[in-house]
């Protein structure tokens, strides 16, 4: 079993609406990179990478360069199933966390492939149906209980996270009029994206406890050290890290500092080695987990739900894996099936993800 070739593809899909957040964050297309990782065999690794130049610094310009000129002439050969022998490669080059997440899924994809198993069972688990959660940005009250409201009759999903941080009396507010929509069996929680000061956090975040806030993704800024325990200890929900945990060391360091009540992990940026790593870093501190998704296409998601199935006993927490939902169209051949607010993973080896090459031709930006 050897790595035959690497590919690395932009493409970019539109949203069906912008998904906007803070003052001035806005995304109005998935515009990402598509990783295939061929072995000898025929056998066709797939993943998605996800540049966000505003938290890693890679662009799909950098992530392509840095995977066509630097990582894949030296992987080419290599036995995918020597782990520690293709992470010598990523990491002789430092950070690019997605350009390396992205690879590393890869090729799980393929050694599954290649072993005729799932993606779940390589990583140690089994595939098992999903429950999801899905992004409301912001808005006004009626853009979000509308948009709510339709994906909870489409799809059955009953969970959502709230863009917040802009505008705290505001955010109180639609996480009051959230949950009179929902009932008490929804599942809301929020993510300030760090544009709360610690005063007001634990005010907005203790207001919005009244309301059934179940944890409260990065309230504060990562840097204020100290500051971020003093939130912790001050409001009376979990705080879910995010930003503040994409490597081994600021995960360990988060967990050490008692700053967090929840551990997020996003397998695009941290790949299925490191995503398990600090999966069993929070185990050891008794921290529950929760997987993100970098506002993945299909191709993402259905590697995301896989680790879920690997990752399930500490994950109590809905996946937040329903930005797919978004975009006005996909790179894969069959849709994912999402029924009662779950993902069920196609019966096929790896993680299920095949491409529509005409899709993939419409969306492509290299040609």
């Amino acid at each position: 079993m050897r790595i035959d070739r690497v590919e690395a593809i932009p493409f970019r899909i539109p949203l069906k609406k912008p998904t906007r957040w803070g003052a001035h964050g806005k995304m109005t297309a998935s515009e990402h990179v598509l990783v295939r990782v061929y072995g000898d065999s025929g056998a066709v690794g797939v993943a998605e990478a996800t540049p966000r130049p505003t938290i890693y610094g890679e662009t799909q310009v950098s992530i392509v360069h840095v995977i066509a000129e630097h990582f894949a002439p030296r992987l080419t050969g290599l036995n995918p199933l020597d782990r520690q022998g293709y992470w010598a490669v990523l990491d002789s080059i430092p950070w690019n966390p997605t350009a390396k997440g992205g690879l590393d899924i890869a090729i799980h994809d393929l050694m599954a492939q290649e072993l005729g198993i799932s993606l779940a069972e390589l990583l140690g688990g089994r595939p098992i149906p999903v429950p999801i959660s899905y992004l409301v940005g912001l808005g006004t009250v009626e853009e979000l209980l509308e948009e709510a409201g339709g994906i909870r009759e489409l799809t059955g999903v009953n969970a959502f996270k709230v863009k917040a941080g802009a505008d705290p009396a505001g955010d109180v507010e639609r996480v009051r009029l959230l949950r009179q929509a929902l009932g008490d069996e929804g599942f809301i929680f929020i993510d300030a994206n760090q544009l709360y000061s610690p005063e007001v956090a634990i005010r907005v975040i203790n207001e919005m406890a009244a309301h059934g806030l179940a944890m409260a993704e990065e309230p504060v800024p990562v840097h204020l050290g100290v500051y971020r325990r003093k939130v912790a200890d001050a409001v009376t929900v979990p705080i879910l890290a995010d930003d503040s945990v994409i490597t081994l060391a600021e995960a360990r360091r988060e967990l050490e500092g008692g700053a967090i009540g929840v551990m997020g992990i996003k397998t695009p940026r941290t790949g299925m080695v490191n995503s398990l790593k600090i999966l069993h870093l929070a185990e050891a501190f008794g921290v529950p987990c929760w997987v993100g998704s970098q506002g993945v296409s299909g191709v993402g998601t259905l590697a995301s739900a896989h680790f879920y199935g690997a990752a399930s006993r500490n994950i109590p927490f809905p996946a937040d894996l329903g930005t797919y939902l978004k975009q006005v169209d996909d790179l894969l051949e069959t849709p994912i099936d999402l029924r009662d607010g779950r993902i069920h993973l196609p019966d096929l080896p790896g993680s299920g993800a095949r491409i529509d090459e005409a899709k993939l031709k419409q969306y492509r930006m290299d040609r």
